[in-house]
């Protein structure tokens, strides 16, 4: 009933605007696009006659119609031009039909399912739930994506194995968070071998190990390769960044040579252990470098006496000595923690059966600690904290409750909990009329560096790079040390546009970047010495921007060439949101990489294009990826290829020629909507949790409109989002559109 009265108030504002529809919307379309869009074989199956026939009532179909004119993709370059100013008309008169007609009804904000924390999710929350980061999600199982994200209600199940491993975490973060005299962990040697953690032939070696327990720690480093009797080496161990041992050696014949730093007091927790090793000058050396062979982790040796453990002392809030807690002690701990780990108010009878449970551990091992051990895993398996539910009330859509408003908010910018203050908020009811002011504050936080790590790196794909291999024959310097100083550079450049508050166009063409020593000798920029990351002023002519970042460049590559034409279908989908279909049946792929080698890569191309069936989706991709092949494999730049020089030049389907990464950003910024708008989709979609559809479409104009009227600042586009319908509300399962 309500889509037939929207296609009824539809129908009636084309007919009050029928002068323009008549006079100029079906003569251009007749005269421009039913030559190939007739009746009869209409091309793509779009028939000009057959949806003039009801004129907006298809929208996909009129919708991509303006797309294609506003890109100057249609009519095909084969095709007399139109004047400018009659598709300009055309696209006009189409988005303000729609704007129309999103006015007249209310915004459907969709449905998204009970959604289970992600890998990412989990972990961070734990952490700051307990207070310490043990990674306990490292050994599950990948996540799946959908949409291009790993937070997609709809595909994260819940397996019975991962419901296993579920359960072993929890009892493993519950011995943890709550030491025993009587239970302490055994000791346990970890070794991290440099080529099992793609860090082999480096100088520089680090890990995050989990430290199961305060206590006493071993660490280890040794190193290999044929060094000369008697050369000299200095070895470096390191703990979250402070050194622990430091040891000059002489080099001999000797297996597993190396240094120790012993009886090193560590917290329960995530440490970054680091080791690092360096030839001392010696004009006589001419043989090849060491390298690091493992960082080895042995303890705990000894551990804290519980009652003294940071993790102790943290979990008993009720100051009591071991042995003494009163029966009041579990109520009084475990309210607060069943608060923020079901992320709202408690119900009674949860407490209750929290502490029923707590009661009868006690009374079977005689131990309070042991009881809490046991009512902390449950909360850790309860679905309350996996999953982050949104209860359906009414038969409408409905605002969010201030504490799942709170949930989405805080996993949205912080992947994790909400935190003590958004609580507070959510509690007395304040939170939708304080929600701007909670964002700011959530933007301004350090953990909202969860948007760089999480969205960041699977929008550009950079997550890529953890697996993504080099032929290591073609290019010898690509290591695992450069792979992670790639996504460092690509982090810290999204951190530094959302701290500052920058323009999102930034993203396409900001003139600066972060860069150590060896990712600036990579680039060719020199001044940079050490390992640590400072930001770079660039002048614009080779860098700037995320696609001529070396993490991009080599995410769209082939393990031993570059490819025009996946480095042209990263532009249209990271970029312009605009992913080109998939390749139609029975037509041969292009084998690019033989082509490449015979030295036709060209050509190929396009006689690829040259094939009606092909052209549609080449003549776009294929000009995007031309313009970067000053760029190899792993994001360097080159003048020349196999010998012969580089042929950037190219032209766009709508005619545009241009011969350089620089000219393609300057188009790509020429029309920022089309990049703000392809951003905003990206941005919802991992905001919500769920795919974008046409009832998404409203939401979307409104975004970009307020971001292009705040002149495209990234705190613009976070803002819009949240104060969205789609964000703040939900329509019941069962309820239609």
């Amino acid at each position: 009933m309500r889509r037939a009265l929207s296609l009824a108030l539809l129908l009636a504002s084309v007919a009050l605007a029928a002068d323009p529809l008549d006079r100029a919307i079906k003569p251009f379309l007749r005269t421009h696009c039913a030559g190939c869009h007739g009746i009869a074989n209409p091309a793509a199956g779009l028939s000009i006659p057959a949806l003039l026939a009801t004129p907006l009532a298809d929208r996909p179909r009129w919708e991509q119609i303006a797309h294609r004119l506003h890109s100057g993709e249609m009519p095909p370059k084969s095709s007399p031009r139109p004047p400018a100013d009659q598709a300009l008309a055309v696209t006009t008169w189409i988005e303000a039909a729609y704007d129309r007609l999103d006015q007249s009804r209310p915004q459907d904000p969709g449905r998204v399912t009970a959604r289970r924390l992600n890998r990412f999710e989990y972990s961070r929350s734990v952490a700051d739930l307990l207070g310490f980061n043990l990674n306990p999600a490292e050994d599950f199982p990948t996540d799946p994506a959908g949409y291009g994200f790993d937070n997609i209600a709809d595909v994260l199940s819940l397996s019975p194995l991962l419901t296993e491993q579920y359960l072993k975490a929890a009892e493993r973060i519950a011995h943890a968070a709550i030491p025993l005299d009587s239970d302490p962990p055994p000791a346990t040697m970890q070794r991290y071998l440099a080529e099992r953690i793609g860090q082999d032939r480096q100088l520089r070696m680090a890990v995050d190990h989990p430290f199961p327990a305060d206590g006493t720690y071993t660490l280890r480093s040794a190193f290999y390769q044929g060094l000369r009797d008697g050369t000299q080496v200095r070895m470096r161990l390191f703990l979250d960044g402070r050194e622990t041992a430091s040891e000059v050696l002489k080099f001999y014949y000797q297996i597993d040579r190396g240094i120790e730093a012993r009886n090193l007091q560590i917290p329960a927790g995530l440490h970054r252990v680091e080791a690092s090793i360096e030839v001392l000058p010696n004009p006589l050396y001419k043989g090849n470098l060491p390298y690091l062979e493992y960082i080895q982790v042995y303890g705990p040796t000894q551990t804290t006496p519980a009652a003294q453990s940071s993790a102790y002392r943290r979990f008993f809030t009720c100051g009591h000595a071991p042995g003494k807690h009163s029966p009041a002690c579990a109520r009084r701990i475990l309210a607060p923690l069943a608060r923020q780990a079901f992320r709202r108010p408690v119900e009674p009878a949860e407490l209750d059966g929290l502490l029923t449970l707590t009661h009868k551990e006690q009374s079977r091992t005689g131990s309070f600690e042991q009881a809490m051990r046991t009512a902390l895993t449950a909360l850790l398996v309860s679905p309350h904290f996996l999953f982050r539910v949104e209860r359906d009330r009414g038969p409408g859509a409905r605002p969010l409750s201030s504490h799942e408003l709170a949930t989405r908010l805080s996993y949205f910018l912080w992947s994790s909990l909400p935190d003590a203050e958004l609580n507070r908020q959510a509690d007395a009811n304040q939170l939708h009329a304080g929600l701007t002011d909670q964002t700011r504050r959530l933007l301004a936080h350090p953990k909202s560096g969860a948007l760089a790590e999480s969205f960041a790196a699977q929008w550009l794909q950079t997550r890529n790079l953890a697996v993504l291999k080099p032929d290591p024959a073609v290019f010898p310097s690509f290591t695992g040390e450069l792979a992670a100083d790639m996504r460092v550079e690509t982090e810290k450049f999204f951190t530094a546009i959302l701290r500052e508050d920058r323009s999102i166009l930034d993203f396409l063409d900001g003139r600066f970047t972060f860069l150590n020593e060896r990712l600036a000798g990579h680039y060719g920029i020199p001044g940079i010495t050490g390992d640590h990351f400072r930001r770079v002023e660039l002048d614009g002519l080779q860098r700037s921007g995320v696609l001529t970042q070396a993490s991009v460049l080599t995410v769209s590559s082939y393990p031993t060439r570059t490819s025009p034409v996946i480095r042209g279908k990263w532009v249209l989908e990271n970029l312009l949101h605009q992913p080109p279909p998939p390749p139609p049946p029975n037509v041969p792929s292009l084998d690019e990489k033989a082509a490449a080698n015979s030295g036709t890569l060209r050509q190929q191309l396009e006689k690829h294009r040259a094939d009606p069936v092909c052209a549609g989706c080449h003549s776009r991709m294929d000009p995007l990826g031309f313009s970067l092949e000053n760029y190899d494999a792993i994001g360097r730049w080159r003048s020349t290829d196999g010998g012969a020089p580089i042929d950037t030049s190219t032209e766009l389907p709508n005619g545009q020629r241009f011969s350089s990464s620089a000219e393609l950003k300057f188009i790509l910024r020429a029309d920022p909507d089309t990049f703000a708008k392809a951003l905003t989709e990206k941005l919802l979609t991992y905001a919500l949790g769920r795919g974008l559809d046409l009832r998404d479409r409203p939401a979307i104009r409104q975004i970009v409109a307020r971001v292009r009227a705040q002149n495209y600042r990234f705190s613009a586009l976070i803002l819009a989002i949240v104060e969205s319908a789609a964000f703040q509300q939900r329509r019941p399962e069962g309820a239609k559109p």
